[in-house]
């Protein structure tokens, strides 16, 4: 029931069927540019590039539809309603959760597709390959919905939502970089390891690691010393830790702060 709800509510906006058609656009564009491309490792460098494209659209679209989802359901009473027949708001987070997910990256996974389809012409096609760049993409998704619920979750309306949201994504996809930039230099050998820990919980910076080591383009073997010492684990390890934690904290945080506005 929530699944075909979700579906019916997202199929009516407009919000998907527009970031559908930006993404359309410049996929489309950034697959005739990789034509020019190597037939050594094109494929795998044209995967980079779309992922590199889908990252400054995909957290904010994530970030607003998921968010909205909850706040629809708070500004139209239906929350009262599931609540009122005897559902915890957990269950009904996590109903709406899987929801969410389902029906986002159901659409994304349909359209990489369809995508796939000219990459056959263009470029030596990679099944392996472009099975990472796909679970780099649900993994991104996955993520920035679960952390969108929860900014759905304290929001009261959709004005404090949209500043929320725009932070927080202006946050995640600068404002820590520039938080990064500014301590490396100080780093030394005794604290890397320590400085690695809060640099991959940065899911940007996990995923796009992962991504690069599974497409072949960044071998570990060839890394620097001190960045030898930040990577202390499997990329893959890497991306299912973030993976957990980017599921488990944010739902957690929703259902505690909506038992704190109950007690208020």
């Amino acid at each position: 029931m929530y699944i075909l709800k979700e579906w019916k509510e997202e199929s009516r906006g407009v919000g998907i069927w527009i970031a559908l058609a930006i993404s359309c656009v410049a996929s489309m564009f950034i697959l005739v540019q990789s034509r020019s491309f190597p037939s050594e490792q094109g494929f795998e460098a044209m995967l980079l590039s779309l992922y590199e494209m889908n990252l400054y659209l995909i957290p904010l679209l994530s970030l607003f539809i998921s968010s909205l989802s909850i706040v629809s359901e708070k500004e139209q009473k239906t929350l009262m309603i599931f609540l009122t027949k005897k559902e915890s708001y957990r269950s009904f987070l996590l109903r709406k959760s899987i929801a969410v997910q389902t029906v986002l990256i159901g659409i994304f996974i349909v359209w990489n597709f369809v995508l796939a389809l000219p990459m056959k012409f263009i470029q030596p096609f990679h099944l392996k390959s472009f099975l990472a760049y796909l679970l780099a993409i649900v993994v991104l998704l996955f993520i920035f919905n679960q952390i969108g619920i929860f900014l759905g979750s304290f929001c009261k309306n959709r004005l404090q939502l949209t500043g929320i949201v725009i932070f927080s994504w202006f946050g995640f996809l600068y404002l820590l970089d520039l938080v990064f930039l500014y301590l490396l230099p100080s780093e030394t050998k005794n604290t890397i390891e320590f400085f690695s820990a809060f640099y991959f919980l940065d899911p940007l910076h996990t995923i796009y690691f992962y991504l690069e080591n599974a497409l072949g383009l960044l071998s570990l073997d060839h890394l620097s010393k001190i960045v030898q010492q930040m990577v202390w684990m499997s990329p893959t390890y890497y991306l299912f830790i973030i993976l957990l934690i980017w599921t488990v904290i944010p739902f957690e945080l929703a259902v505690w702060f909506n038992r704190k506005g109950e007690v208020e």
